[in-house]
């Protein structure tokens, strides 16, 4: 049996667990004043209210039917929201972690979860971009708003909308999905290759040193595509498989061609097109989710994120490509692709 000290650790909340991703609107809170968990556990209390059946402007908004996904996960236990902290802080004392606010660097977003007897649920908004950046240039407030631009949520439909309506209702906010269409995907995926090949010191490593970081940490890849053709119903997908040991030599066969942006996807291509006579950079085909050791993401707007290692490459990539999702999610790089 583990150390009791080994068991109290808790993994990160945004790794392990498949999201639905959503753009946010600036929540309105009327305050500029950064939220802290006491500001959010009255929002916490109300949310609960609603839940458990109370009263929302006159309507009675509780649990449906017998048949509802709620009924089968038995009686509501809690509900809390919470500041969620930089993950080198998420296993700190309650103390040094409750006094952290959206004001300051260590706050990354905020975490609501839904307790039931046999289920757990959750909803994490994130605020910002980044570790360490310069406070003036964190979203805290501006004329009573607060910015949380992308959602992650872990929830079946019922409660993702009872919790989206209350985001409406209670900040004035509008929520969406996050389809991730046009060239997102292919290029996130890019860059977290490139990431990937980082020394400590920000210079790309040598071959051999790169070769086995993504070896080690983007391993075994899948790449599904899609057509756009109408009428046709009988090719709807395919999927390409490719072994770790395959990734370091597309990506260096890519570079050697000449290609410093996108090596992996036009070693791909070349290769698709050479022995299958499939043309993945056509208008019609589109990349519906690329899949590998360290993440899942899906242009349906949906992610999985592996946990990394501490101080690992992997960690450093896996942060580039949340900030990535904020920076989309708020309208800026390649937002033009996401709706």
């Amino acid at each position: 049996m583990a150390p009791a000290a080994e068991q109290s650790i808790e993994p990160y909340p945004l790794y392990n667990t498949t999201f639905t991703l959503h753009r946010v609107s600036p929540l309105y809170t009327g305050s500029n004043l950064p939220l802290d968990n006491t500001t959010l556990q009255r929002h916490a209390r109300r949310f609960r209210d609603i839940l458990a059946g109370d009263v929302l402007r006159g309507v009675r908004v509780g649990l449906g039917t017998e048949d509802d996904v709620h009924a089968r996960v038995g009686a509501l236990q809690s509900v809390t929201w919470q500041v969620l902290v930089e993950e080198d802080l998420w296993n700190m004392d309650e103390e040094t972690t409750t006094k952290i606010t959206m004001g300051h660097g260590a706050g990354k977003g905020m975490m609501v979860q839904v307790a039931y007897e046999k289920m757990l649920y959750r909803a994490i908004l994130l605020g910002h971009q980044g570790s360490g950046q310069d406070e003036s240039m964190l979203d805290v407030g501006q004329d009573g708003f607060q910015h949380f631009p992308l959602l992650l949520t872990r929830m079946p439909a019922s409660l993702r909308e009872m919790f989206t309506d209350f985001l409406a209702t209670t900040f004035d906010a509008r929520v969406a999905i996050l389809h991730l269409t046009g060239p997102y995907l292919p290029t996130t995926f890019e860059r977290y290759i490139s990431d990937c090949c980082m020394g400590g010191d920000g210079e790309e490593a040598g071959l051999v040193e790169s070769s086995k970081s993504l070896r080690k940490t983007v391993k075994d890849v899948q790449v599904l595509i899609g057509f756009d053709l109408p009428n046709v119903a009988s090719l709807q997908t395919i999927e390409f498989h490719l072994s770790q040991e395959d990734i370091p030599r597309l990506v260096h066969h890519g570079k050697k061609i000449g290609d410093m942006e996108s090596p992996f996807m036009n070693a791909l291509s070349g290769f698709v097109k050479t022995h299958l006579a499939l043309d993945l950079k056509h208008e019609k085909i589109r990349i519906l989710r690329i899949a590998c050791g360290a993440f899942v993401l899906g242009a349906e707007g949906r992610i999985k994120l592996t946990e990394p290692t501490v101080q690992s490459a992997q960690m450093r990539s896996t942060w580039n490509l949340v900030d990535g999702l904020i920076g989309i999610a708020k309208g800026g790089g390649m937002g033009n692709d996401a709706t």
